[in-house]
């Protein structure tokens, strides 16, 4: 039954609700003492789901309660809190920008929750969230307040204009304030960590724990043989339909790439979006005679499985989960040098690296892995050692939990 229709019953509690309270929710029989709560607060349903999940799963494998906080529950995200064991909350009005008076009410609804729940921690993903979530954890006298920072945003981009000077400076601002209304910071790009670090923006107090991405469950994506060479080389770019993850560059470079000789094909999976940066099918049909579409695939394993090549040469700062999952694979990887993309790239061992924004260089790195396929087996088997190495969310559970003091 689709989410909507008659008849469904949704363990989901929007925040204008009555919530059950913390002796409600807690086990009979144990030791009450020994449990904690945790809330844990996103910018949407599908990103928290995203980067929140191991630590999520591994919180509630030690017998705590989770309570996680956001706007945009979709029918997958929700699946996904429920495998996890976790309660939600829909967070209505919270949106990225800013805005005066959603802000204020989304303290205030938090707040209350927080009252009811009493959590011992809150973590908050994003700047914006880790400031309306430390406001609101200060009202209610919560003891521990965490922001989880995945990306600066504008505050420090790698190639500013000044059209974008005032946007930057009230990332700053807001980067400022998240920090200084919380305990503890957990920083999901240590280069980030350094720049923060370098410009002074950390608080003395503030207790700091870098580290590259949130990492991934290893058993949930594990290496997969590479399909014969044989066929011909299959490129994939799995992921939103966004500009900002280089859907553009890649296409263009598909196109770019029929003039040279080799057997290819360039695939694309994952769903439209909406917004600015939004990079629409009526556009991606214009590359049908060098793309196939393969639709707005949620699970990008079975896609992974059947090509060679895993290509996102994102622009930004926040490292792409999809990066990593490739690399668990054990799938060699052409991304970009962007901040965000280069720490899951050992050049020439697992992947290569391209100037964001620069088709043609994506077609010749492309061209380079058509013209040397022998060197994909080898690529394949460093992506996986170095999954295993860096991005085991065993390893970083292992930092978070200490974070979170759990």
């Amino acid at each position: 039954m689709r989410r909507g229709e008659p008849g469904r019953q949704r363990d989901v509690m929007r925040l204008d609700q009555e919530p059950p309270t913390r002796e409600q929710w807690l086990p009979v029989g144990r030791e009450r003492l020994s449990l904690k709560t945790i809330a844990v607060v996103g910018p949407s349903a599908a990103s928290l789901a995203v980067a929140a999940g191991p630590m999520i799963d591994e919180i509630r494998s030690r017998g705590n309660h989770v309570v996680c906080f956001a706007p945009e529950l979709d029918d997958a995200s929700e699946r996904t809190f429920a495998g996890l064991r976790a309660e939600f909350r829909e967070l209505p009005g919270f949106r990225q920008g800013f805005s005066p008076v959603a802000d204020q009410r989304s303290v205030y609804r938090l707040a209350r929750a927080f009252r009811d729940i009493r959590p011992d921690v809150v973590a908050a993903y994003s700047p914006k969230g880790a400031v309306l979530a430390g406001l609101a954890g200060r009202l209610a006298g919560v003891k521990r307040n965490v922001a989880m920072i995945s990306e600066l945003g504008r505050a420090f981009v790698e190639a500013p204009d000044r059209a974008s000077a005032s946007a930057r400076q009230m990332q700053r601002s807001l980067l400022r304030l998240a920090l200084r209304v919380s305990d503890t910071a957990v920083f999901f790009n240590e280069e980030n960590y350094k720049i923060l670090h370098r410009h002074g923006m950390l608080p003395p107090r503030l207790r700091q724990f870098p580290m590259n991405s949130s990492g991934i469950d290893l058993r949930h994506f594990p290496a997969a043989p590479l399909p014969p060479l044989d066929r011909g080389v299959m490129f994939l770019f799995a992921g939103p339909l966004d500009r900002r993850l280089g859907i553009a560059e890649y296409c263009e470079a598909a196109r770019i790439l029929q003039a040279k000789p080799g057997n290819y094909k360039c695939l694309v999976a994952g769903p439209e979006i909406k917004g600015a940066s939004a990079f629409p099918l009526a556009e991606l049909k214009r590359y049908r005679d060098a793309v196939q579409y393969l639709g707005p695939q949620a699970d990008p394993r079975p896609y992974m499985a059947r090509t060679h090549v895993f290509v996102l040469p994102a622009r930004g700062d926040a490292i792409p989960h999809s990066l990593i999952e490739a690399i668990a694979m054990g799938r060699p990887v052409i991304t970009s040098t962007s901040r965000g993309c280069r720490v899951v790239v050992r050049e020439a061992g697992n992947g290569l690296l391209v100037r964001a924004g620069d088709a043609a260089a994506l077609a010749g790195a492309m061209a380079r892995l058509l013209q040397r396929p022998d060197l994909i087996p080898s690529m394949s088997r460093a992506s996986r050692q170095l999954a295993e190495s860096q991005f085991d969310s065993r390893r970083i559970n292992t930092l978070l939990l200490s974070a979170l003091d759990l």
